[in-house]
């Protein structure tokens, strides 16, 4: 689905309706709300507009705070590094400690 690569490629959805039924508040361009900060599901990027500025003619936001719900409940690491969203582990702790309970 154009417009919805990133979410395609980094939740395993295939439209926008799965991830609001899901839970996530899914904002269909230009209808974002002001000061909300979104995640582009083309893409990645951590946007937020204010009031008065415009917003894009097309494309589908997720609300961050939903996705990170629903990254959560589905056991995907979400982070955000400079402005892009991530679901990659970051650290150790997401691969697993090799040691047996923790290294005790």
């Amino acid at each position: 689905m154009e417009g919805f690569e990133w979410a395609e490629n980094n939740l395993g959805v295939q439209t926008p309706h799965q991830l609001q039924d899901q839970g996530v508040n899914v904002y269909f361009a230009p209808m974002i709300a002001p000061d909300e900060k979104v995640v582009n599901l083309a893409n990645g990027r951590v946007e937020r507009f204010a009031e008065d500025e415009p917003r894009p003619d097309t494309g589908y936001y997720a609300e961050f705070g939903s996705l990170e719900r629903f990254c959560l409940a589905n056991k995907l690491p979400l982070t955000e590094t400079d402005g892009q969203a991530s679901v990659l582990p970051v650290g150790f702790e997401e691969a697993g400690n090799p040691l047996p309970h923790g290294g005790e």
